[in-house]
């Protein structure tokens, strides 16, 4: 029986997820903490990725608002490491060669009660990609 739906369920050590069923499993790592990475045959820009970092927090509420929680964690969003000095390029304020705009936020519950944040992110660099990228997060906290 072939899976007409386009995705594969996967389960890993503390979470479960759909993959599209023609994407590879990836050894990349833009941090330490991923733990799972697919991308597709096609354009390995579109992939995803799963991230375990350790929290002393009981609930994802524990961080503030969704926008509180997300500004604390733009590291993995590729929030601008770089710093010096630059000319306005591509729209880009100078001294600046990334930039991130918060296009939605959602706060759902799962069926045993546990809150997700959900985010849509569009992030741009100057580094040819001038279209961006979409990034969709979704983040909880597990004891």
């Amino acid at each position: 029986v072939t899976n007409k739906s386009g995705f594969v369920p996967y389960a890993g050590d503390s979470f479960a997820l759909l993959l599209p069923s023609k994407w590879n499993p990836s050894d990349q790592k833009e941090v330490e903490s991923i733990v799972l990475r697919y991308e597709d045959n096609f354009d390995a820009v579109n992939n995803l990725y799963v991230v375990e970092d350790k929290s002393d927090k009981s609930s994802i509420e524990a961080y503030g608002t969704p926008e509180e929680f997300i500004s604390q964690f733009g590291y993995l969003l590729g929030k601008q490491a770089w710093a010096g000095q630059t000319v306005s390029e591509g729209g880009f304020d100078a001294n600046r060669v990334s930039n991130a705009a918060l296009l939605g936020v959602a706060t759902e519950k799962d069926k045993k009660g546990k809150t997700y944040y959900k985010f849509e992110i569009l992030t741009r660099t100057a580094d040819g990609n001038e279209g961006g990228r979409h990034q969709l997060v979704k983040a909880t906290v597990s004891n």
